[in-house]
């Protein structure tokens, strides 16, 4: 566990960082299935009970982590993870004595609120603790957590809920957050950059000092565009997954199938760009190929949806693993661009403001979704999305490659 991906592990501070991110990542997934199983078969309520969760768990990102970004860059990182830590516990607390939707509105709000101040702390203790060589596995690592939780997490949550009943993910949750609380606890202080001309701005300078970075760093403006745009792309049909199914002759248990099938792509992708780390040299060229290739087989999809031809049932699993392959092929270079564009002392507000694009994509997406699905049926919405994003991922090709050109005779 010394070369490759698990380098940065070596690092007693970033083991306590990837420690801490494993049992807080499964905790956001543990409730994922207890949350919906309450609202849905013990409140009794329909779509728009389970819609308003989403909505609220992702109105935090949008709008209040950008703004208390701030704090995030000007406050000691250690100190501010242990404490969004224990607020996560106090609100999983809430959820679980949640006696109606309204509490438990309020809960998922307060937890994300908190979840969207940790993760830029924790992006920026990860800046401030791994060096340059080291950034690329410690990207792939924190995206590997994030993958494979989203495996387990939900999974558990189900075992869970089958031995203990419905509310008890949410013990395990907050027990998750109060262990990571304690890796955390041991970790080494976070050295950081003199603070005393920071301190001297006020916070509007500071808040405008992350945006304009984004805009005047070519490379990152690029990433988090062409994140943002392919986040907007996958949740056009990501909802409809399961019609999608349906259409290709799953049956509804074959479901899960399928959607691990993604998951275990993605965490496939993620070991082997641990392994072979040669494209952070070119992380947009990369990201791009990912786009063009995803859209081909989101088209392909499409158009077997609308009819034109039949394949093997293991044909389709083996499709959409490799979707979970590029879906890593853009996230990791997307995370590594993120801290090796960034300077330490403004990764928080950067890292907010590049998650509020992402989350404000994923939240619109859907609806739009759904209403060019009724207008334009399911099989449409995929070959509409998978042209998009095959465009997508050309366009950004030409416009790298353009670049590099300009670049390299600029340098001649």
């Amino acid at each position: 566990m010394e070369t490759g991906i698990f380098k940065p592990l070596k690092n007693k501070a970033y083991r306590s960082l990837f420690g801490a991110q494993v049992f807080s990542d499964l905790g956001n997934w543990l409730d994922f299935i207890a949350v919906q199983v309450i609202i849905a078969y013990h409140w009794e309520l329909g779509e728009a009970a389970i819609a308003s969760v989403i909505i609220i768990t992702g109105i935090p990102w949008v709008v209040i982590g950008p703004l208390a970004s701030v704090f995030v860059d000007r406050l000691p990182q250690k100190t501010l993870m242990i404490t969004c830590l224990l607020f996560r516990s106090l609100f999983v607390a809430g959820m679980f004595f949640a006696p109606n939707l309204y509490v438990m509105l309020l809960f998922v709000f307060l937890k994300a609120t908190v979840a969207a101040l940790y993760d830029p702390a924790r992006q920026s203790a990860i800046r401030h603790t791994v060096t340059d060589d080291e950034l690329s596995e410690a990207v792939t690592l924190s995206q590997l957590s994030v993958n494979t939780m989203k495996i387990i997490g939900p999974a558990m949550g189900g075992g869970l809920i089958a031995l203990f009943g419905v509310r008890s993910p949410f013990i395990f949750e907050a027990a998750g957050f109060l262990i990571a609380v304690l890796i955390l606890m041991a970790m080494p202080k976070i050295e950081t950059e003199p603070s005393e001309k920071k301190q001297e701005k006020s916070y509007l300078e500071d808040f405008k000092e992350g945006i304009s970075h984004i805009f005047s760093a070519r490379i990152l403006k690029a990433a988090i565009t062409l994140s943002s745009l392919g986040f907007f792309l996958i949740f056009l049909y990501d909802g409809l997954f399961v019609f999608v199914a349906q259409n290709l002759g799953f049956a509804g248990e074959e479901f899960g199938l399928l959607i691990s099938s993604v998951g275990f792509g993605s965490v496939v992708g993620a070991l082997l760009l641990g392994r072979f780390t040669s494209w952070k040299k070119q992380p947009i060229q990369l990201m791009a190929l990912a786009s063009v290739i995803s859209g081909l087989l989101i088209l392909l999809i499409g158009v077997s949806v609308y009819g034109v031809f039949e394949l093997p049932k293991i044909l389709w699993i083996a499709g959409v693993f490799l979707l979970g392959i590029l879906a890593s092929a853009e996230g990791v270079p997307f995370g590594y661009v993120l801290q090796s564009e960034t300077p330490k002392n403004i990764m928080g507000r950067v890292s907010s403001a590049a998650a509020s694009l992402q989350t404000f994509s994923m939240l619109v997406a859907p609806a739009a979704g759904a209403m060019l699905a009724k207008w334009i049926g399911v099989s449409g919405v995929l070959i509409g999305a998978g042209i998009a994003t095959f465009f997508l991922g050309t366009i950004a090709l030409a416009i790298n490659m353009k670049k590099n050109v300009e670049a390299k005779s600029i340098g001649a």
